[in-house]
């Protein structure tokens, strides 16, 4: 435009192709090549073709000007005479240049009766967008989750200097901003021009615990073409990007007999057997916090019982004397990656095993105050995971100045127990309780038992192999009542050592069959706080407990004791009156002796 306004936005729309739109960042070099003398006087010659304006323009010092916003560059106070006019550069989503072309000022107007001064132009470059998808997918422990919706992510362009801004619209001036994965776990950005991008995640959604992976970056290459390459490899199927996100798994079991569960039950003389799995995430090397905890609810930890395997058999020993156990009386902790204060360097114990399954072996006890009920003892482990990789500073990822939180996974074990309770009555009178009577309590065992504290045939009545449950007699109170809890399922068996009174010793033992049925249903809920600490639970969503014979895991049983006959006793009336007897029967005795001698003497 020489010597006059820019075109208003209505009037260059009408003025141009529908659909056309003002292009900012042309350069273009206009050059004088002729006065008007030679060409619009009576004798002039015929104007030049563009080929020869170019060669006109050789010799010549033009003028570089570039369009603004709407695409417009005007040129002022231009002199009177032939321009050529060349395209310099354009942005990078240009794939046809304009053609040189030649302007004349002023130049006829289109009803060829008058002079044009203001001369406008309007070359058109023709321009190819592409289009990107990246695909967010989730794996928990080592088992994928499919499409992740509600990861947001930013944008980046990298500029001819190596740094990266972030794009804030594509190249028809729509907002692209923040960009969140939808429910298929999809993000897709039309329209961008030529050029190297990369997508940055900046946030996973809450109530997931995945960890956020701020340091990868997921880089793509628009072609000229309006392809997209990954890896310098050219991707024609959508997705183009496959991103994914990590969260580590955490499983708590106890063990019954062979198997390993969430529940079994227990003898407070026993040592309980536990088995933690973590599954490790693979980029657990970049966490700067990967902790294992475990806390107990009446029990005792059974001190350097620790031990970590790399199968779930649990032969295969790993990391001994690599790692420290912060040990307490019911609970234990290792912490298995730390960050050096000064380099900010992170060493992880378990690099080695990233993607795979660790085995956290461990032994604890019940203690006097271990509980009957449905509720159990329960035992917790707590896996404590930095939520979030933070990358190195220094090429604009917008994570630089983040911090990584702290997110949790609670996973339990129950522990049941149960109780004999005995009361001891007189046997024709239940109202009256016999009070120190004592027994000794044996468990019935397999056949083919062996070990420590196995007895075969220990008292009358009782055949095949026993444990005596009680190391002290067990001796009733003044209520008549006796228990023994912490005890595990099982056929128990009664022995009465030691009565009172003119009561009769039990003859056998008293049989009681603690059988009670339990299984325990949990499911895992992962909520994130007011805090922003992410907490992914096991809870027990039911519980089986039944037993007709029980309440609360007692089983209750009542023993009758008769009285026997009464005996002479030492030094008593009875004595006194047996003697009496005695001697009336001697003297009738020795008063039949001598009747008979006289009758035979006459």
């Amino acid at each position: 435009e020489a010597d006059g306004e820019a075109l208003s936005s209505e009037e260059l729309e009408k003025l141009t192709e529908a659909g056309a739109k003002g292009l900012a960042g042309v350069v273009f070099k206009v050059t004088k090549i002729a006065d008007l003398t030679d060409y619009y006087s009576a004798d002039g010659v015929e104007l030049p073709t563009v080929e020869q304006a170019k060669e006109m323009a050789k010799d010549k010092e033009g003028k570089e000007v570039t369009t603004k916003d709407g695409g417009v560059v005007q040129l002022e106070n231009l002199e009177l005479g032939l321009y050529y006019v060349e395209e310099i550069s354009a942005p990078a989503q240009i794939t046809g240049s304009v053609a040189p072309f030649v302007v004349s000022i002023p130049m006829t107007n289109a009803a060829g009766n008058d002079w044009i001064y203001d001369v406008h132009v309007y070359p058109k470059n023709s321009s190819t967008y592409g289009q990107v998808t990246l695909k967010k997918e989730g794996t928990f422990g080592n088992e994928s989750q499919g499409a992740l919706s509600g990861v947001t992510f930013v944008l980046q362009r990298e500029g001819s200097d190596g740094r990266w801004t972030t794009v804030t619209e594509n190249n028809k001036g729509e907002t692209i901003g923040t960009l969140r994965t939808n429910s298929e776990g999809l993000i897709t950005v039309k329209d961008l021009a030529p050029g190297t991008y990369r997508f940055v995640e900046t946030d996973v959604a809450d109530d997931t615990g995945y960890i956020l992976d701020g340091a990868t970056t997921y880089e793509f290459e628009i072609t000229d073409e309006g392809k997209v390459k990954v890896n310098g490899a050219e991707i024609s199927t959508s997705p183009h990007i496959t991103a994914g996100n990590e969260k580590p798994d955490l499983h708590k079991e106890v063990k019954q007999g062979n198997t390993w569960s969430n529940a079994a039950d227990y003898s407070k003389t026993d040592e309980i057997e536990y088995r933690i799995t973590v599954d490790v995430p693979s980029n657990v090397a970049k966490l700067e916090k990967f902790a294992l905890s475990d806390t107990m609810t009446n029990q005792t930890y059974v001190s350097n019982s620790l031990k970590i395997y790399s199968d779930a058999t649990l032969e295969n020993e790993i990391l001994a004397g690599e790692y420290s156990v912060s040990e307490g009386t019911s609970n234990w902790s290792i912490a298995f990656n730390s960050k050096d204060s000064e380099s900010g360097e992170i060493t992880s114990l378990l690099s080695q095993y990233a993607g795979k399954s660790i085995y956290v072996y461990f032994k604890a006890k019940l203690t006097d105050s271990a509980v009957t009920t449905a509720e159990g003892n329960p035992n917790d482990a707590t896996l404590e995971y930095s939520n979030k990789i933070i990358p190195n500073p220094g090429d604009g990822n917008p994570n630089e100045s983040g911090t990584p939180g702290t997110d949790k996974i609670v996973d339990k074990a129950v522990v049941y127990t149960f109780k004999i309770l005995v009361e001891k009555v007189d046997g024709k009178n239940t109202n009256t309780k016999l009070q120190g009577v004592e027994f000794d309590l044996y468990k019935k065992l397999a056949d083919d038992a062996d070990g420590s504290g196995v007895v075969t045939n220990p008292v009358n009545g009782l055949t095949g192999k026993y444990m005596k449950v009680n190391n002290e007699s067990l001796v009733t109170d003044n209520q008549g009542e006796v228990s023994v809890h912490g005890l595990e399922n099982g056929e128990y068996y009664l022995v009465e050592t030691k009565t009172i009174g003119d009561y009769n010793l039990l003859k056998g033992p008293v049989r009681v069959n603690i059988n009670v049925e339990y299984e325990v249903t949990t499911s895992k809920t992962t909520t994130t706080g007011a805090d922003g600490v992410t907490v992914t639970t096991e809870t027990i969503t039911s519980t089986k407990y039944d037993n007709t014979d029980t309440t609360a895991g007692v089983f209750e049983t009542t023993i009758k004791n008769f009285t026997g006959f009464t005996l002479p006793v030492t030094g008593g009336m009875g004595t006194l009156l047996a003697s009496f007897a005695g001697i009336l029967l001697m003297a009738g005795g020795a008063f039949v002796f001598l009747s008979s001698r006289k009758r035979k003497n006459a």
